[in-house]
């Protein structure tokens, strides 16, 4: 049975966030283009960034020590790139706070994020930075959109599908480890034999230097 935390680590997943995404995006009514293409904009920067970072410590051991920093936390960096967006989308049309709803996408994303720590997926560090990341992303999506307005976004038929994707992604794709994916990347970009891993730059000895 899972946990809390990995029940909102799951969450976080971009197995069920980018299915998740993709749906609203594609029953977005063409009204909504301008802030659709922010948000793909915002998306694929804070991945790509994200990404980034932990290949440069997996290949390069690229990382601060005294921060414990090995790479952006994916499941932060995502899930506040993405639940605020997501949770104005469906307010949208629906509610007139929808202020509120952003703030609860907010709130999520956080639980979320927070959850990478019980779990020793992520350290604070790696946390903070994510989320500092993904919710700049948020604010600069949702920047000049008029929150207050009553335009109806997603319909009833869309969110349902969405939430669908969202569920059944992860278990259609239940033996692709994003993890291991980036490790085996990091590996071939840098020719090493093995992927650093945090004991590496915890240890006096980091094989930083050694690649072979």
């Amino acid at each position: 049975m899972m946990t809390l935390w990995e029940s909102l680590s799951a969450l976080g997943d971009s197995r069920a966030l980018l299915p998740l995404a993709l749906i609203l995006a594609l029953f977005l009514p063409a009204t909504f283009r301008p802030l659709l293409w922010r948000w793909a904009a915002a998306i694929a920067v804070v991945a790509s960034v994200t990404l980034a970072s932990k290949i440069a410590f997996m290949g390069w051991g690229l990382g601060v020590e005294s921060w414990d920093f090995t790479g952006i936390s994916g499941h932060a960096a995502m899930s506040s790139a993405l639940y605020p967006v997501v949770f104005w989308l469906l307010a949208s049309g629906r509610s007139r706070q929808p202020v509120a709803w952003v703030i609860a996408g907010a709130l999520l994303a956080l639980a979320i994020a927070w959850s990478r720590v019980p779990l020793r997926a992520h350290s604070l560090s790696e946390i903070i930075i994510g989320l500092g990341i993904g919710f700049a992303a948020s604010l600069w999506v949702l920047r000049g959109v008029r929150l207050t307005g009553m335009n109806l976004a997603v319909r009833a038929h869309a969110v349902l599908l969405a939430i669908a994707a969202a569920v059944a992604a992860p278990a259609l794709l239940a033996d692709l480890h994003t993890h291991d994916v980036v490790k085996a990347t990091a590996k071939a970009l840098s020719g090493r034999e093995r992927a650093l891993e945090r004991d590496d730059l915890r240890s006096s000895t980091s094989p930083v230097g050694n690649h072979h």
